[in-house]
């Protein structure tokens, strides 16, 4: 009956360190698909980065030359009401001219949507 029992016992130890190799087995396979993944996650993560690097300065690289174009031409494009339209015309129309230009702090909406206005200041035609 002891041959049997240690048989038994045996067989149980040897099914247990049967079921830790192959957890052992799994738990590496694992590990090693994470550091896989995680390579892949890592690369995935440059070339984003460097894309945007890229379309931030082809923006930056837009913005300057539009700057340029203005400059160049003596051309601004502002957006504004009816009426600022109306008064511009009028200044334009008497001559006026535009003397100084003075940002505007105010407007709090303004500022969170990146939106910057300024008073434009005319000197009357003579």
């Amino acid at each position: 009956m002891g041959e049997k029992r240690t048989s038994m016992i045996e067989r149980i130890v040897k099914r247990v360190e049967e079921h830790i190799e192959e957890w052992r087995r799994r738990d590496a396979t694992r590990h090693a698909e994470a550091d896989a993944n995680r390579d892949q996650l890592w690369a995935a993560a440059a070339e984003r980065e460097r894309m945007l690097a890229e379309v931030l300065g082809e923006e930056e690289a837009h913005q300057a030359s539009v700057e340029e174009v203005m400059k160049e031409h003596r051309v601004a494009f502002v957006v504004h009401s009816e009426e600022v339209a109306q008064t511009l015309e009028t200044f334009a129309s008497e001559g006026d001219r535009l003397i100084r230009v003075i940002p505007s702090t105010r407007g709090s909406y303004a500022r969170e949507m990146g939106i910057k206005g300024s008073w434009l200041v005319f000197e009357k035609a003579e």
